[in-house]
């Protein structure tokens, strides 16, 4: 049995401080980042995604940040192969890999690994595409029950895939994901998902847009259209929005604005994902029951496995100095399955 890479990751809402605090845990820690944010690893895409410029990554090495073209369709399946490979070279030097990053599906693929599904046909795409969105959550609906339960009627994108998959292969989407599970792993991680209150987070994220203007988004989205034309990361928060500016969709005393309502919402969805999703894997979370917490107050969620609203996370408060300490203990000792830490630590507190 292959015994699989042992990861740190830092994670969390965008603009929660994931940047400082990856920076001060690599130097710790003699570790190098691998990003996991979906945007930075196109080339030219830099304010829109907060991405650290050479000065900012105070000599820590960085890996999967700017390796593709804009014009390149990127996919989890690209993702999860430079990510492997970077891993993979980062361990074979005895460091560690930080993984640094918001794009929740891209970390869980790298973590839970990726079913075997057979590509779509364009014919089959076509004829789902044809179909009304009703139609399609219906036939889901028939042909697997139990994805259809879990999918919002409205989520066209997810729904058009598990439909795609019972079209291409006859059998359940939820069936194929449940034998995926018993697949190996071939990262294992110790997970640190930053947590702040929701107005303390709202107002870093009404700062960061502002700044993000202020320092040439505009420009920068400017050139790109330009010169690539309207690629998909175009679409992305920030970009989207000082397109719809050159467009003249929007003014630009809205710009920062309209930015910051749109990454709030986002960062909701986020919180959520972080509820929900270590539940879904069978990671371990932490601080347990009888652990010493602090209460995260004002992201309001359903989490999965329950039927009522919970409004907080409990998080482990500690300084930056405990928390290196806390993290180099428990790599001390071995990970046999990814670990979720949710934090509240000192070192937050800086951009």
């Amino acid at each position: 049995m292959t015994i699989p890479y042992k990861t740190v990751a830092v994670c969390g809402p965008t603009a929660a401080g994931k940047s400082a605090l990856s920076i001060s845990l690599a130097r710790s820690l003699a570790a190098e980042v691998v990003n996991v944010d979906s945007v930075q690893l196109y080339k030219g895409f830099d304010i829109g995604s907060a991405k650290l410029t050479e000065r900012e990554r105070g000599g820590v090495s960085h890996h999967l940040l700017d390796i593709f073209e804009p014009t390149t369709s990127v996919n989890v399946a690209l993702f999860r192969a430079a990510a492997l490979d970077a891993i993979s070279n980062i361990s074979a030097r005895g460091k560690i890999p930080l993984l640094v990053g918001g794009s929740g599906m891209y970390l869980t693929v790298l973590l839970h690994g990726l079913a075997d599904v057979p590509a779509t046909p364009v014919e089959i795409r076509e004829a789902i595409a044809m179909l009304t969105p009703e139609g399609r959550y219906a036939e889901l609906s028939v042909a697997d029950p139990q994805t259809a339960a879990r999918l919002n009627p409205g989520d066209l994108q997810r729904v058009s895939r598990a439909l795609e998959i019972v079209r291409v292969t006859g059998k359940k989407p939820s069936e194929l994901f449940a034998q995926h599970n018993f697949a190996p792993v071939e990262v294992v991680s110790l997970v640190l998902v930053i947590c702040r209150p929701r107005d303390e987070l709202y107002k870093r994220i009404e700062a960061r847009s502002a700044l993000m203007v202020e320092g040439g988004l505009v420009e920068e989205s400017r050139n790109l259209l330009e010169r690539y034309g309207e690629v998909a990361a175009l679409n992305t928060l920030g970009y989207k929005q000082a397109c719809d500016l050159l467009k003249g969709k929007l003014e630009l005393k809205n710009l920062a604005a309209e930015i910051s309502l749109h990454t709030r919402r986002f960062a909701k969805r986020q919180m959520t994902y972080w509820r929900n999703e270590p539940l879904k894997r069978g990671w371990l979370v932490r601080p347990g029951p009888q652990e010493l917490a602090q209460e995260v107050t004002g992201f309001e969620s359903f989490p999965a496995r329950a039927q009522s609203r919970i409004k907080s996370f409990c998080a482990f408060a500690l300084t930056p100095a405990a928390l290196e300490q806390a993290v180099k203990q428990r790599l001390e000792q071995p990970l046999e399955r990814t670990e979720v830490w949710y934090i509240v630590s000192a070192e937050t507190n800086s951009n």
